[in-house]
């Protein structure tokens, strides 16, 4: 796919912030999850009462920490999946049934987000009313929202990767390695689902294989195409800024008439 020579000022300006929102995300949602206490992931396997009395103790801290996830996972992980699809489409696939993909499989991970952020807000908010057992199935649709649907996050990174990978790709953008990096992480998100399964242990929600081993592949995703995209774009400006636009050929006349063709 040929890149614009003189893409417009706004859809640059754009591209760039909409590569940072990858980065402000993980910022973002790091600062949300770490800093409410939810992390580390207590076991399936405690007690409502224990469950329900650590939330209880941390009730404001979760509230703030909810409300800093919420301003990450849907506003910036959105601005970032929209400015990505619109990348690999002009600089790697031109396909719209990709692009599509890309942009419904990208809004769905912010409303994924939205929704642990608000779950998590009202289970602080009434923890010291509500039976614990209520309070623990909050505390477990948490981490059942950010790990069980991992089949529309390894669509997106499969999508992304088979796109990167075809040959329409410039190499501008995206390098060919981008794509096998994107298929590796999508195949990693497949752990999650052995998470409903136990309670305690390295398949747990809470455990190595299913919780950390996914939830990392998909942050270092997003954070190492954020850097490879905002690279891309500041040479792609320094480059515009130093190269003159290359000059509109236009065709010219044709010395021989018409009627002599004939």
């Amino acid at each position: 796919m040929k890149i614009p020579n003189s893409p417009s000022r706004l859809d640059s300006r754009l591209e760039r912030l909409g590569a940072w929102s990858g980065v402000a995300w993980l910022v973002f949602s790091s600062i949300g999850f770490g800093g409410s206490g939810l992390l580390p992931v207590h076991s399936a396997a405690q007690s409502p009462e224990q469950i329900a009395t650590f939330i209880s103790d941390h009730k404001f801290q979760i509230l703030i920490g909810m409300m800093v996830l919420l301003m990450g996972s849907y506003t910036f992980l959105m601005t970032w999946s929209l400015a990505f699809a619109y990348q690999v489409k002009k600089y790697a696939n031109p396909s719209p049934l990709a692009f599509y993909v890309l942009v419904i499989v990208g809004i769905n991970g912010g409303i994924i987000g939205m929704l642990c952020g608000t779950i998590g807000s009202a289970m602080a908010f009434r923890a010291d009313s509500l039976p614990p057992s209520v309070t623990q199935v909050l505390y477990d649709m948490i981490w059942f929202l950010f790990l069980i649907p991992w089949p529309p996050f390894m669509l997106w990174q499969f999508v992304s990767g088979f796109a990167i990978l075809s040959k329409d790709n410039t190499g501008a953008m995206f390098p060919r390695w981008t794509g096998y990096f994107c298929l590796w992480a999508g195949a990693l998100e497949v752990f999650s689902a052995l998470s409903v399964f136990w309670y305690r242990g390295p398949f747990s929600y809470n455990g190595l294989v299913t919780f950390w081993v996914p939830g990392a592949s998909f942050f270092s995703w997003v954070i190492v195409l954020a850097i490879v995209q905002i690279k891309a774009l500041a040479r792609m400006r320094r480059e515009a800024a130093v190269a003159p636009d290359s000059p509109v050929e236009t065709p010219t006349s044709d010395p021989v008439p018409a009627v002599a063709r004939v």
